[in-house]
């Protein structure tokens, strides 16, 4: 039986039931209902629960607490839903040995889908059929309407999942990237790189994408100069130069002519950059942690 339930994470924590909103307003429930639907399908056990609540300072009660937490979810679902406690605990809100889970078989649930679709789009990549992982890509892109649970103050356990999915995201969004550039969208894919460019500035695959594309699109005294920027950015807030393999870019691009560029790029030789992935390429996070 599906039920009338709607479950958002990637953007603003929601919880609807048919079609009226049931997100708890109580900020700690808010994080438990969070890392139980982040870690939807799986057990999560009290002790998580409870540091997320409370870090390392719980309160003595800590465990009544978690329960009273639950049973009021299950309670506001229970009356949107015009179905018992008991159904809700069975189809939804889980107790399980040493911990709880919330199961979203039978809900329209954003992450469930946007990590199906990746996965789908991950193995169309892999299989060379550009064009399906493009769609899928975009089509999972377009599950979010915001950074994940960005109106949620989480604690430790619920920082690393948002972290994670953050992570995932932007590993997709490359993936999506490296497929239509494959595809020979160099020109339609530099907006989309400059605006990521300027979102994760430090970010060294990004940008020898984008040099890549403005290359490709005839633009290669924008890609020449984005490298500068680059490189500047890199010195002034890490202290470093980039990687040999955005050098050696750079360095090819400074070399060739105008017609050569594109000659040079077309070759096999543009594969330590089309497909590659390497430590080399770093990222701010990467460099500062």
């Amino acid at each position: 039986m599906k039920y009338p339930v709607c479950a958002r994470v990637l953007g603003p924590l929601t919880l609807a039931l048919n079609n009226h909103n049931a997100t708890p307003t109580a900020q700690k429930q808010r994080q438990l209902l969070a890392l139980l639907l982040v870690r939807h399908d799986t057990v999560v056990p009290v002790t998580t629960l409870i540091e997320e609540l409370w870090n390392d300072d719980p309160p003595r009660s800590a465990v009544t607490v978690v329960q009273t937490y639950v049973l009021g979810i299950r309670k506001k679902m229970a009356e949107q839903l015009g179905v018992g406690q008991a159904e809700v605990a069975e189809r939804f809100l889980r107790t399980r040995s040493k911990g709880y889970s919330f199961d979203v078989q039978d809900c329209v649930f954003d992450l469930r889908d946007y990590q199906s679709m990746s996965a789908a789009a991950r193995c169309a990549a892999k299989t060379g059929d550009d064009q399906r992982a493009v769609n899928l890509f975009r089509a999972a892109e377009a599950l979010w309407s915001g950074p994940a649970l960005v109106d949620v103050e989480g604690g430790i356990p619920l920082a690393a999942e948002i972290s994670h999915l953050d992570h995932l995201r932007l590993t997709n969004v490359e993936l999506r990237v490296e497929a239509e550039l494959r595809l020979g969208r160099h020109r339609e894919v530099c907006p989309d790189l400059a605006r990521l460019t300027m979102q994760h500035p430090l970010h060294e695959r990004l940008q020898a994408y984008y040099m890549f594309a403005l290359c490709r699109s005839g633009q290669r005294d924008r890609a020449l100069a984005s490298f500068q920027q680059f490189s500047r950015s890199m010195q002034r807030e890490l202290g470093l130069d980039p990687c040999q393999k955005l050098q050696k870019l750079h360095q090819d691009i400074l070399a060739a002519s105008d017609v050569s560029v594109s000659a040079m790029l077309n070759s096999r030789h543009a594969g330590y950059l089309i497909g590659w992935y390497s430590p080399e390429f770093r990222t701010a996070s990467a460099e500062t942690a």
